[in-house]
């Protein structure tokens, strides 16, 4: 099963059109904007709400929804349960991965929307823009996680994403995991 908690405050809820959620899985989109709600309603989605005006408002009321979340788990249900925090924050995505961490999941993904695209330098090196999508893409795989899964994160097209990781995999910088086929990870 998974569960998602989307930071709708500062990335909205259009990129949830691409993922492939199932009737099953849970999703929690965070945000006092109206016309949230309503979308939500409609996709049956929980809209987490009623929380205080104010920066970081929504981010305290996340990690508040989680940690009680996370109390509420038996030791079996950990072990099935795959957490998909998506927002901006780098700050929030790492206190939401300490919380999970804290309480023993190991199995989380993370979209930084936004914050980790690469975009071209028109009048930058090729060479140079290479290697610092190498680094970004290394990053991502600091904890295992499934190859589309960081594509998507970065916004990177296919054939660009592939060209960096094949490099990588031959380098040897980055590796399929022996507990789950289908994640990769920074060696």
């Amino acid at each position: 099963m998974k569960i998602y908690y989307v930071d709708a405050e500062n990335v909205g809820m259009d990129f949830l059109e691409e993922k492939n959620i199932s009737v099953l899985d849970k999703v929690f989109v965070f945000s006092n904007n109206e016309s949230f709600k309503l979308e939500c309603e409609k996709l049956l989605y929980n809209c987490v709400n009623g929380y205080p005006a104010g920066k970081n408002q929504a981010d305290f009321h996340m990690i508040a929804h989680l940690t009680r979340l996370l109390s509420q788990l038996s030791n079996k249900e950990k072990g099935a349960v795959n957490f998909i925090f998506c927002s901006k924050d780098q700050d929030l995505l790492k206190a939401l991965n300490s919380q999970c961490s804290l309480a023993g999941i190991n199995n989380t993904t993370t979209f930084p929307l936004g914050n980790n695209k690469t975009k071209p330098n028109d009048g930058g090196k090729k060479k140079d823009n290479l290697s610092n999508l190498e680094n970004l893409i290394l990053e991502n795989f600091a904890k295992p996680s499934k190859a589309y899964d960081v594509q998507i994160a970065l916004g990177l097209s296919k054939s660009e994403f592939s060209k960096v990781i094949n490099k990588l995999i031959k380098t040897k910088k980055i590796k399929r995991q022996s507990k789950s086929s289908k994640k990769w990870g920074a060696v």
